[in-house]
């Protein structure tokens, strides 16, 4: 784009930033979360001739360039509003050239088409744009539990807590082009696997803690959508953050917990 675009609107919130998201019809239980990255302005594009399987060894070298999150969404959720006064920027030398869209799905009962072979999906986001331009771009951060083998989740527990933290050190290289104002949240999108029973995102200042960020103490796996806050709250670079989760095992289930 030659122009500088921010936020994202909808035809029914033309004036607002939102991101829909687009599930094949009949496929709405088997798209677990859906995420899209920002991929690096060097990106090789000379490869995107034909599709790759992530994360599998024919996956081309350039789309782990493609890291930072800007947009999740997860099972049970609906469209996503960014507040008036902040968008998405678009069309900048610094935004996106190129995203990769990643698609998780849940299969357990392996649902098949009629000829018994798996299932082609096409869903996916739709984002619209406006050149209204918004005061405040907006961005995504991640708290929690990362992806690894060495996080296990032993069977057989009623009650589990497994805890994700943010330290001091963290945040302030994350935030270092944000001081000293810090960073203004206005939604958080909980998110967990068949095991979550609640989530809590705790928030510590000076060594003290403050308000929640957000919390769900009765998680429902199929009901994953944002909390918007009542009101902004402020992350400075000097804080930490740590992402409790309470797990159900009792059933034997053994899951990794990601950090979206």
């Amino acid at each position: 784009m030659s122009s500088r675009y921010r936020g994202i609107g909808s035809s029914a919130l033309a004036s607002s930033g939102s991101v829909e998201p687009v599930i094949q019809k009949g496929h709405e239980s088997l798209v677990h979360h859906i995420l899209l990255y920002q991929c690096s302005s060097n990106f090789n594009d000379s490869i995107l001739a034909s599709g790759h399987e992530c994360y599998h060894p024919n996956m081309p070298d350039a789309f782990l360039t493609c890291e930072t999150v800007i947009f999740a969404w997860a099972i049970g959720g609906e469209g996503f509003s960014y507040p008036p006064h902040v968008g998405l920027s678009l069309g900048t030398a610094l935004d996106p050239h190129y995203v990769l869209l990643e698609v998780h799905y849940d299969n357990p009962t392996y649902k098949e088409d009629a000829e018994g072979l798996g299932l082609i999906d096409n869903s996916g986001l739709r984002l619209f744009y406006t050149m209204d331009i918004r005061k405040y771009d907006a961005g995504v951060i991640e708290a929690g539990l990362w992806v690894s083998l060495f996080h296990t989740i032993p069977p057989g527990m009623p009650e589990f807590q497994s805890e994700g933290h943010c330290t001091l050190e963290c945040l302030e290289e994350a935030l270092e082009a944000e001081k000293p104002s810090g960073i203004h949240v206005f939604a958080v999108l909980l998110h967990a696997h068949l095991a979550g029973r609640g989530i809590r995102l705790r928030h510590f200042r000076k060594g003290k803690e403050v308000k929640l960020l957000a919390y769900d103490d009765d998680f429902d796996f199929n009901f994953q959508e944002f909390q918007y806050l009542r009101e902004e709250q402020t992350i400075l670079p000097l804080v930490k953050l740590r992402c409790v989760i309470q797990l159900d095992t009792i059933h034997g289930v053994i899951v990794k917990e990601r950090r979206e």
